[in-house]
């Protein structure tokens, strides 16, 4: 029989198993990539067992309390070389087509271009406050030591979002219109990333983030004329999901469990509907968002008494962790990216979630020399420390901005941004999957990596197939 159950929303904070983060100084983030141009083995071809991966982003949990900013974000700077070419992936990166003459130039000086990143380092599903503030800017250092872009500086302004959509709001608005930086990016969470986008329309600022969810209840489609995802959307990896569990999985019995958040509405439907035609679908529910101890134990029971093998998870990654630690049954977790496959949930997961698969826009440590020899280096000369998979994200993404930035031209503004964004060219910069717009669409990904875990002495979630594509 399948079940269908959605609990009530009591969000209980899922405790500090998840990550906890350490200091008071607020991070500095974004994601960022290797030198576009370099020469290295690129991101085509095969990992581990020699299929491609994929990419997504957790759904942002948080309370919808007061905004409030953090008032000491710190601000570093990133600059170096980036080429309009591929690093070793696929397609080559698109240039030359942003237009000249006068635009919007706000954010740009003639000795740097500023930009602001927004992500949860405190609240629900927060990552680790030294992993955002090690991260953000190694790209940007690695550059600047190099020629910068066009011989400009690329500088990286980082607030805490709280987890909060009122409070991304609030820090977007900051960024925006005190810090006057030339474009905002979303670090993380769905909620989150909603807000912050619909902002930045109404004040004309540039927005890119991970893909997440592609419409909301009584506000419609996020693809607004500001917004840019640079990987592909949730809805968009459910084939890879359901591809997955007809490739590793075959005749599994399949639970999907989704946050409550109407921002997953369109998710949970398409999903449903999808595993429902494809696979053995035994249980379908949605969880409270911020899913904690008191909630954790009965969804649990639930997942166990359908007899499910296979449980679909797109919720926060604090309650992925009190639910697998609840159970009595084992079941392999999946879903799509980014925060769910992050090796600070192995950390706090294991061994449950043993075995793990969750797409994501960025490779593991696992796998980053070989993808971009720059990465590894330039982390441990800017924190005199290991380098972790936070760092692969946020230098993923100041690369591509840089790459698209220097294929915009000497002359940078926010339209000739903008219209390179929207050539229809190709942009790879061998860390994320090959990122593609035209003037049609606002979703611009086009593959994904595949992680899994693993819960050996240092729990971490490996790189097993790069750009899986639908």
């Amino acid at each position: 029989m399948r079940l269908r159950a959605r609990l009530g929303t009591a969000a209980v904070l899922a405790s500090a198993v998840l990550l906890a983060a350490c200091g008071q100084k607020a991070g500095v983030t974004g994601f960022a990539g290797g030198q576009p141009g370099q020469s290295g083995s690129g991101q085509s071809g095969e990992a581990g067992d020699g299929r491609q991966g994929a990419l997504g982003d957790a759904p942002a949990t948080g309370e919808n309390g007061a905004p409030e900013s953090s008032g000491d974000g710190a601000r570093e700077q990133a600059g170096g070389s980036a080429e309009t070419t591929g690093n070793g992936g696929d397609g080559a990166a698109g240039g030359g087509n942003g237009g000249s003459g006068p635009g919007d130039t706000t954010g740009v000086t003639d000795d740097a271009i500023t930009i602001g990143i927004h992500a949860p380092v405190t609240g629900a599903a927060a990552f680790p406050q030294e992993s955002f503030r090690d991260g953000v800017g190694v790209y940007a250092e690695y550059i600047n030591d190099q020629v910068g872009i066009h011989g400009r500086d690329l500088e990286v302004i980082f607030r805490d979002d709280g987890f909060d959509p009122n409070q991304a709001r609030s820090v977007c608005r900051e960024m925006a219109e005190e810090e006057e930086v030339f474009l905002l990016i979303g670090g993380g969470g769905s909620d989150q990333i909603d807000a912050c986008a619909r902002y930045a329309e109404t004040v004309g600022v540039p927005y890119l983030s991970a893909g997440v969810h592609e419409e909301r209840p009584g506000l419609g489609s996020i693809a607004t004329d500001a917004f840019y995802a640079l990987s592909l959307t949730y809805e968009q990896q459910i084939p890879l999901i359901t591809d997955l569990i007809d490739s590793d999985h075959s005749g599994s019995d399949v639970a999907l469990l989704v946050g409550d958040n109407d921002s997953l509405n369109s998710f949970y439907q398409e999903a449903e509907s999808e595993l429902d035609a494809n696979t053995s679908l035994v249980h379908a529910q949605r969880v409270p968002k911020d899913t904690g101890a008191r909630d954790a134990p009965e969804i649990g029971r639930r997942i166990c008494a359908s007899g499910a093998d296979v449980a679909v998870w797109n919720a926060s990654p604090s309650g992925l962790i009190n639910v697998s630690k609840s159970m009595t049954c084992t079941v392999t977790w999946m879903g799509p990216g980014n925060t769910n496959g992050l090796d600070i949930v192995a950390t706090g997961g294991c061994p449950q979630i043993e075995g793990a698969q969750y797409y994501s826009s960025f490779p593991g440590t696992d796998k980053i020399d070989e993808m971009d020899p720059n990465y590894t280096p330039s982390y441990r000369q800017k924190n005199n420390s290991e380098p972790d998979d936070i760092g692969v994200a946020l230098w993923g993404i100041e690369k591509m901005v840089a790459q698209i930035a220097e294929a915009a031209g000497e002359d940078l503004s926010r339209e000739s941004f903008t219209a390179t964004l929207e050539s229809g060219d190709t942009f790879d910069n061998g860390v994320y999957p090959a990122v593609r717009f035209n003037g049609d669409t606002r979703f611009g990904g086009t593959a994904m990596h595949l992680r899994e875990a693993r819960c050996g002495s240092d729990p971490e979630f490996i790189t097993t197939r790069l750009n899986v594509s639908p």
